[in-house]
C-alpha cells in the first residue's frame, strides 16, 4: 500500500532564530524544512515569513529592503500604508508581506509570494509551514 501526504495536514512548527537575531526592519534567510523563507521583523516587532526567493528570476527576498507600503486613492496622490512591501533586490518587484501578492500586479499568481505564520514563542522567532 502507498501512503500519501495529506494536503490538508497541519503545519509545522520551525523555530528559525532567538529574537535578538533579527532586529527590526530586518530580513533574513532560513530554512524550514526543505523550504528556503525570508523572514521579516517588522518595526513594532511583529514577524512575517514568505518564500525566500523573488518569483521573477529566483533573487534572495532576504537581501532586498523592508519598506511601508505606498497606497493611493487618486492620481498624483500617495500615502504611506501600515502594511509592510518586501522589495525584491534585483529588480525592485514588491511583494505584500501579508498577502504574497505584488501591491502594482494583484492580479498576477504567478508573480506572488506563499506566505507563513510567524511568531514570537518564549523569545524565539517561529514559523509555521
Amino acid at each position: 500500500m502507498v501512503s500519501r501526504v495529506l494536503r490538508d495536514a497541519p503545519p509545522r512548527r520551525y523555530v528559525v532564530c532567538a529574537r535578538k537575531d533579527l532586529a527590526p526592519g530586518e530580513a533574513r534567510t532560513f530554512r524550514a524544512g526543505s523550504r528556503s523563507l525570508a523572514v521579516v521583523c517588522l518595526e513594532e516587532g511583529s514577524y512575517r515569513a514568505v518564500t525566500g526567493t523573488c518569483p521573477h528570476e529566483a533573487a534572495s527576498l532576504a537581501k532586498g529592503k523592508v519598506e511601508k507600503m505606498w497606497t493611493s486613492e487618486t492620481a498624483g496622490e500617495h500615502r504611506s500604508s501600515e502594511r509592510c512591501v518586501i522589495v525584491c533586490p534585483w529588480h525592485n518587484f514588491e511583494f505584500d508581506l501579508d498577502t504574497g501578492l505584488s501591491p502594482c500586479e494583484p492580479g498576477r499568481k504567478d508573480m506572488s509570494l506563499r506566505t507563513y505564520r510567524a511568531v514570537l514563542e518564549d523569545g524565539e522567532v517561529v514559523v509555521y509551514a
